[in-house]
């Protein structure tokens, strides 16, 4: 700071005196105008110049301050050395004292541990010798006791260990042959299924398999045959012949067509193939089978040839895992067969939930159709029994008066007849044990029709006309 107010004083003394120089040499050829203000910039260079001697001056007061200040810091610097010199010095010392106490200390227990050993190592050894020797004796009585209480411990333990030996064995011998049995049986499964295989590769197999996958559906849904579906039913498609595997019958004259499909050479070959290259390769084929066969199905527009059909074409694949293959390299194919060919792949389960929706609407038409039917059968039902009831409450009547008749027969017999009768037993015509016997009136009588609907029936009939009129 100081060497820079000193540069600074320097350049304005100098420029002053350029000025003052050049004022001299101008003489009289400078102008009033330019001395004065010559003048004035002389003197604001004064001015600044007394300004930088006044800081010059405070610079060097600070710098004497701070070298003051540095002296004292100095100084405090040098006193903490000595001071922290005296300190290590005096945690030498202790630390030598310290190690010199160690030493005397561990001499002195030696000493004393010598002498302790020395005076107690014979007393020490008679005791321990004269302990052992009872000791001993005392584990030999013990261990001879121990040991039979041991073998009469171990005895079963071996007895079981013996028995479970044999059991192992009998069981390795069972697993022996169990294992030959199932290795057996892998091995005809494993045929099974490589025949299986085998002949799903052919087309023809493939064909019936699909086939009859639709027709346990079909049962299954509650569908009648010939009655809900037609199967393999042929329908003229212009030029050519078409033979789709179902016929559906919606209520309200729909027919819907099905017709089963199953492509497995390129999904059986994916299965077994080496790497996931090949596998993807199979894969793409098997959806592009899938699609081929959703055009074919479009193409031959059965809503044209079908009358009622909707505007597309069911095709069954017979099982999930053939159309979920198939999405996972291509998961729009279901959605291009539905816009680009008017083809709806089903798989057992949306099939089956479809065809039991047509069953219900079935059903239902079925009970809406025959509502009338019910309603006129159960008048007919109602009004036959109303006029059977009537003949019942006649038949009722009619009992009543015989037994009218028949009391008024007994009491005419009693009254009337027997008293006659009984004077040719006063006379001994008649043996006593051929006496007539007194006959019994029938106190019950019919019970009567109280219910409003039969005691408004038809009129009466008569017991003639009961007995000789035909069933209502």
């Amino acid at each position: 700071m100081e060497i820079v107010l000193l540069v600074v004083v320097v350049v304005l003394v100098v420029a002053l005196a350029v000025v003052v120089q050049r004022w001299r040499l101008g003489g009289g050829g400078v102008q009033s105008g330019d001395a004065s203000e010559l003048r004035t910039r002389v003197a604001q260079l004064e001015v600044q110049l007394a300004e930088r001697d006044q800081q010059l001056g405070e610079a060097r007061g600070e710098r004497d301050a701070a070298r003051a200040g540095l002296e004292e810091v100095r100084a405090e610097r040098e006193a903490a050395l000595r001071e922290l010199a005296e300190v290590k010095a005096d945690h030498q010392a202790r630390t030598q004292e310290l190690a010199k106490a160690r030493e005397e200390l561990e001499t002195q227990f030696k000493g004393i541990a010598a002498d302790v050993v020395k005076t107690n190592s014979a007393t020490f050894l008679e005791q321990a010798k004269e302990q052992f020797e009872n000791q001993k004796k005392l584990s030999d009585t013990d261990l001879e006791k121990r040991q039979k209480a041991i073998d009469e411990l171990v005895k079963p333990v071996k007895e079981n260990l013996a028995k479970f030996e044999e059991q192992v064995v009998a069981m390795e011998k069972d697993r022996k042959g169990a294992y030959d049995v199932l290795r057996n049986q892998v091995g005809q499964l494993r045929d099974t299924a490589q025949n299986l295989s085998e002949a799903l590769r052919s087309p023809q197999m493939r064909g019936q398999w699909g086939e009859q996958q639709l027709r346990n559906i079909l049962e299954l849904s509650g569908l009648s045959e010939r009655i809900d579906f037609v199967e393999q039913d042929t329908i003229e498609l212009g030029e050519g012949r078409g033979r789709p595997d179902a016929v559906v019958h919606i209520p309200g004259g729909l027919e819907v067509v099905i017709d089963a499909k199953t492509p497995l050479s390129s999904y059986l070959d994916a299965h077994h193939a080496d790497d996931d290259q090949r596998q993807s390769e199979f894969l793409n084929n098997h959806a592009n089978t899938l699609m081929g066969h959703a055009k074919t199905l479009g193409d031959r527009d059965y809503a044209a040839a079908v009358d009622g059909s909707p505007d597309f074409v069911v095709m069954f694949v017979p099982a999930e895992p053939i159309l979920d293959a198939a999405m996972d390299v291509k998961p729009t194919l279901w959605e291009d067969a539905w816009q680009k060919h008017r083809v709806l792949i089903a798989t057992p389960g949306l099939l089956l939930a479809f065809l039991r929706t047509v069953a219900v609407a079935w059903q239902q038409q079925d009970l809406q159709e025959n509502a009338q039917k019910i309603a006129d059968g159960a008048a007919d039902l109602y009004d036959s029994l109303r006029v059977y009831a009537g003949h019942v409450d006649g038949v009722g009547k009619g009992l009543n008066r015989a037994v009218d008749a028949y009391n008024r027969s007994i009491g005419s017999l009693e009254g009337r007849v027997l008293p006659r009768a009984r004077k040719f037993e006063d006379w001994g015509v008649v043996p006593g044990s051929k006496q007539i016997e007194s006959a019994t009136s029938v106190e019950a009588i019919a019970r009567p029709v109280a219910a409003p609907e039969l005691v408004e029936a038809e009129a009466e009939p008569s017991v003639q006309e009961l007995t000789g009129a035909e069933d209502d």
